[in-house]
């Protein structure tokens, strides 16, 4: 696939560059999980949590950095949606099922690292649902081990498993860190 072709192209290269050893899915699980542990809205903070060899005065790898920061603060406004508007970062739909498979239980691995990394200790402690949601998280890690049949069913329960995680998420961001702001009403009374 052409790096036109491909919009994680970018973030694949700064990851690359920074001599991370994971990919985009687990980078963005991952980053999502430690901002959903740690409430932590500071990009640089989270980056010297995963880049513990960088080097500074590298030119090429600042700018990796940066479009991580970017990378860190839309992944923040959409957790903070009031629109639900958050997405974890995989294939694209037009990616084989085995692919997209494969980068969601990456994803899936990479936020379970990013809340342990982030200060979740002991899931059991987490309120309300996050102990569930986080046990089936850990189930949903291992999602390449399901067998295919090649089928609508494949598609079906791949999007009933993104869902679930997207929602289960947000829920764990609720629960942990919750919404200050009045509820946006998009109705006007006149």
């Amino acid at each position: 696939m052409s790096e036109l072709n491909d919009p994680q192209a970018p973030l694949k290269k700064a990851l690359e560059r920074l001599e991370l050893d994971m990919g985009v899915s687990e980078c963005h699980g991952h980053l999502v999980g430690w901002i959903c542990a740690s409430g932590e809205s500071d990009a640089d903070i989270w980056l010297q949590a995963i880049d513990k060899g960088g080097v500074s005065g590298d030119l090429l790898a600042e700018e990796a950095r940066q479009l991580l920061r970017e990378l860190f603060s839309i992944s923040l406004g959409q957790l903070n949606d009031p629109e639900l508007d958050f997405h974890p970062l995989l294939s694209a739909e037009d990616a084989g099922i085995e692919q997209r498979l494969h980068d969601l239980g990456e994803w899936v691995q990479g936020f379970l690292l990013g809340m342990s990394e982030g200060g979740v200790v002991d899931i059991d402690k987490l309120p309300a649902d996050c102990p569930e949601i986080m046990k089936d998280l850990v189930e949903i890690a291992g999602v390449e081990r399901y067998e295919l049949s090649d089928g609508d069913e494949d598609e079906s329960a791949y999007m009933e498993l993104l869902e679930y995680i997207r929602t289960g998420v947000l829920l764990i961001n609720e629960e942990l860190h919750p919404t200050k702001a009045p509820p946006v009403d998009q109705q006007t009374l006149h």
